[in-house]
C-alpha cells in the first residue's frame, strides 16, 4: 500500500505542473474498482465491470506490445499532434509520449475520473505527466480550457494530426468520445484559421507596423488609460444585427455618462447618427478599404481612436480625433533603445476582441456586450446603418434591397455555414470564421476576473457570461458617473521623429548586410554537400560558416529578428523539416545532408524576406519624413493661433 501511495503522490505532483484543476478534481474522486493482475509478459493489467461483465482495459498477455500495435499507424515525421481518446491503463499513451518526445503535442482524453485515479494510484506515469506538450483532459475540460492549453502549439496543430481511439474506452463512453472529438475538430479549425491568417498577412502586418512607426514612436500610447475606470461598467458595441434592439438606450445622457462606451470602427457611424458619442473607437484592420468607416466624419475631439499598430496607416491618417496606439513587439524590436516602456494590452483577432481587452485595460467591471451576435440573426449580416450599407447604396433598387444583399453575402460562404441554436433556442446560421471568434471569446471569458454580461439579446450563446437585457444591465451597474478619461495630445514629438529617421536609415544598412551575408553563406553550404566526407575540407568550411554565424549573432541580431518576422513561411517550413529530420533514423551522413539542404532553403527564404524588409523600411522612412515635414509646416500656424488666443 505504501508503494501505491508513493506512485499516486508522484503522478499527482507531476500532473499539478500543467493541469492543476484536473489534479484537484482527481484528489476529490474515489478510485474505480479495478481487478488488477500481472499480464503474461509481466506488466500489470486490469479489468473493470462493464454491463455486469469484466472488460479488459489492456491486454492480459502483453500490454506493451498491444500499445505499440495500437499506435503503429502514426507517422511521426508527418504528425505533430496526436489525440488519444481513452486513457485505459496508459501504456499506449506512454509509448506515444516517448516517440513524440517534445517534437509535437499529445492530447489525452479520459472522461472517467475514477478510472484515471485508480490507474494513477498503481502505474507510474511520471515519464510523461506534467510535460508542457502533453494535455490531459477529462469530461470537465470545456472548449475554452482546451484551447487555452493548446494555444501556444497552434502552429504544430496545423502540421498533421492523428486521432487514436482506445477500444475499451470507446465501448464504455462512445458519446463522450464523440463530443471530445468534435471539440478537437473545432479547435483545429480555429488553429488553422489563426495560423493561415498569420502566414498570409505577415508581410502586410509588418508593412503596416512600420508604416505606423511615427505614431508608435512619437505619439500617445494606451499607458495613460491603465485602470482609469476601475470598477465602472463598459459597454462594448459590436456590429451584429441585434444591435438595433437596444442601442438607443445609450442615447439617454443620464445613462451615457455612467458607462465607458467602446465602439468597434464598424459601428461608429450608426452611433453618431443617433447622437451617441463613444469614448473610444477600436481599429486593427489590415486593409485600406477600412478608410470607408471614417469618410465624412465630423471632428471628434472627445472620441479617442485606440488602434493596433498593425492596422492600415490610412486609418490613423483619416481619423479626425485623438489617437492612442497599443503595444507591438515588432515595433519595439525595430525601435531598439528608442522604444518606450508600454503596459501590456493583448492583441485582438477582431475589433470586438480589442474592445474587450481595452475594457479590461481600463479596469472596467462589469463588461457588457451588445451587437455581438456571432451569427446571422434574422438572416442579416450587419446591424442597420453600418458603413458597409453605405458602400452598397449605389447598388440598391426595388429589386435589390439591403436585406437581399445581406443574404447574398451570407450564402456566398454556404460551404462554411453551420446551423445552430441561438440564445432563444431558435435556429440561426453562423460560419467557421465567426465560430473561431466565439472560441476565442469563450477562452478569454473563462480566464477573466471581471463580470462579463452578454446583453446582445440574440445571436449565439457564449460560455462564461451572464445573459441579461441591456436595460437590466444598465439598471444594475450604470449607477454613477464615470470619472473623466484623459485625452492625449494630438501632435507628434518632433525630437523623437528625428531620432526615428536616423534609426530607419541604420536598419536599412543592417538588413542589406544581413542579405549579403546570407548570399555568401549559401555557396559554403553547397560545398559542404559536395565535400561532406572530406574531413579536412569540411573543417575549413565550418570555420567559414561559423564566421558568418558570429557576424549575424553579434552584429546583426536585431535585423535578423525583424526579418524573421517577415519570414513566417520559411520558419514554418523549417519547423516542419526539423521535425522530419529529428524523427529519421539511419546514416548520419544522410541526416547531415538533409540538415544542410534545410539550411540552404531557409537562407533562400531569408534573402527574399531581406528584400521585402528593405522595401518596407524605405516606405516607412518616406512616411516619417512626411510626418516631420507636416509638423514643421503646421508649427507656424499653431504658434500664431496661440498668440492670437493670448
Amino acid at each position: 500500500m505504501s508503494s501505491n501511495n508513493s506512485i499516486w503522490s508522484a503522478n499527482l505532483a507531476h500532473l499539478r505542473r500543467t493541469e492543476p484543476a484536473l489534479a484537484a478534481r482527481l484528489e476529490q474522486a474515489a478510485p474505480a474498482k479495478l481487478d488488477w493482475s500481472p499480464s503474461q509478459a509481466g506488466p500489470l493489467t486490469a479489468t473493470i465491470d462493464h454491463h455486469s461483465r469484466p472488460l479488459w482495459l489492456a491486454s492480459r498477455f502483453d500490454p506493451l506490445k498491444e500499445a505499440q500495435k495500437l499506435t503503429e499507424a502514426i507517422d511521426y515525421q508527418k504528425t505533430a499532434c496526436v489525440v488519444i481518446l481513452g486513457m485505459g491503463l496508459g501504456y499506449h499513451v506512454a509509448h506515444v509520449a516517448q516517440q513524440l518526445d517534445g517534437r509535437g503535442i499529445l492530447i489525452v482524453f479520459e472522461p472517467d475520473l475514477s478510472l484515471l485515479r485508480a490507474v494513477l494510484e498503481r502505474i507510474d506515469h511520471t515519464a510523461w505527466l506534467g510535460k508542457p506538450w502533453v494535455v490531459l483532459a477529462d469530461a470537465s475540460t470545456d472548449r475554452a480550457a482546451l484551447s487555452q492549453r493548446a494555444d501556444r502549439y497552434a502552429a504544430m496543430l496545423t502540421q498533421g494530426t492523428q486521432l487514436i481511439s482506445h477500444p475499451p474506452s470507446r465501448q464504455r463512453h462512445p458519446e463522450a468520445m464523440s463530443t471530445f472529438s468534435q471539440a478537437v475538430t473545432e479547435m483545429l479549425a480555429y488553429c488553422r484559421t489563426t495560423i493561415a491568417t498569420a502566414l498570409v498577412n505577415s508581410s502586410r502586418t509588418c508593412r503596416n507596423l512600420a508604416g505606423n512607426l511615427a505614431h508608435y514612436a512619437a505619439g500617445a500610447t494606451t499607458n495613460e488609460l491603465h485602470n482609469v475606470a476601475r470598477g465602472y461598467p463598459a459597454v462594448c458595441v459590436g456590429a451584429g444585427p441585434c444591435l438595433a434592439k437596444n442601442v438607443d438606450l445609450l442615447r439617454d445622457p443620464a445613462v451615457r455618462r455612467n458607462v465607458v462606451l467602446i465602439s468597434a470602427q464598424t459601428t461608429l457611424k450608426p452611433l453618431l447618427d443617433r447622437g451617441i458619442y463613444p469614448d473610444f473607437v477600436t481599429a486593427l484592420d489590415y486593409s485600406q478599404i477600412c478608410q470607408r468607416f471614417y469618410e465624412g466624419l465630423p471632428p471628434l475631439p472627445q472620441v479617442t481612436l485606440v488602434v493596433e499598430p498593425k492596422a492600415h496607416p490610412t486609418i490613423l491618417e483619416s481619423f479626425p480625433g485623438p489617437i492612442r496606439v497599443t503595444p507591438s513587439n515588432f515595433n519595439d524590436e525595430l525601435l531598439g533603445k528608442l522604444a518606450r516602456p508600454m503596459i501590456p494590452l493583448r492583441s485582438g483577432a477582431t475589433v470586438a476582441h480589442l474592445s474587450f481587452y481595452l475594457a479590461q485595460h481600463l479596469g472596467c467591471d462589469p463588461i457588457i456586450f451588445i451587437g455581438q451576435d456571432l451569427g446571422f440573426s434574422d438572416g442579416l449580416y450587419y446591424a442597420p446603418g453600418t458603413a458597409v450599407h453605405q458602400v452598397w447604396s449605389s447598388e440598391l433598387n426595388t429589386f435589390n434591397t439591403v436585406e437581399m444583399m445581406e443574404w447574398q453575402r451570407i450564402v456566398r460562404h454556404k460551404g462554411h455555414l453551420k446551423r445552430l441554436k441561438d440564445v432563444h433556442d431558435q435556429p440561426i446560421f453562423s460560419d467557421e470564421q465567426m465560430l473561431t471568434y466565439l472560441k476565442q471569446f469563450e477562452r478569454d471569458f473563462a480566464s477573466a476576473r471581471e463580470k462579463i454580461i452578454d446583453a446582445t439579446e440574440g445571436g449565439l450563446p457564449k460560455a462564461h457570461t451572464q445573459r441579461m437585457t441591456l436595460a437590466e444591465a444598465l439598471a444594475q451597474h450604470a449607477v454613477k458617473p464615470v470619472p473623466p478619461i484623459p485625452l492625449p495630445q494630438q501632435d507628434l514629438d518632433a525630437d523623437r521623429l528625428d531620432a526615428l529617421l536616423d534609426l530607419l536609415q541604420r536598419r536599412l544598412r543592417e538588413v542589406a548586410d544581413l542579405e549579403n551575408t546570407s548570399r555568401q553563406t549559401i555557396p559554403i553550404l553547397r560545398k559542404m554537400q559536395e565535400h561532406q566526407r572530406d574531413s579536412a575540407r569540411m573543417k575549413k568550411l565550418f570555420e567559414q560558416l561559423h564566421k558568418h554565424q558570429r557576424h549575424v549573432h553579434e552584429d546583426l541580431q536585431g535585423a535578423f529578428c525583424l526579418v524573421n518576422a517577415l519570414n513566417t513561411i520559411g520558419a514554418f517550413k523549417r519547423a516542419r523539416a526539423d521535425r522530419a529530420i529529428a524523427g529519421r533514423q539511419g546514416d548520419p551522413f544522410e541526416r547531415q545532408i538533409q540538415q544542410i539542404q534545410r539550411d540552404i532553403e531557409n537562407l533562400d527564404w531569408l534573402i527574399q524576406a531581406c528584400d521585402e524588409a528593405m522595401e518596407i523600411f524605405r516606405e516607412a522612412l518616406d512616411r516619417v519624413r512626411q510626418y516631420r515635414q507636416r509638423l514643421k509646416a503646421n508649427r507656424p500656424a499653431q504658434q500664431a493661433a496661440r498668440s492670437s488666443a493670448a
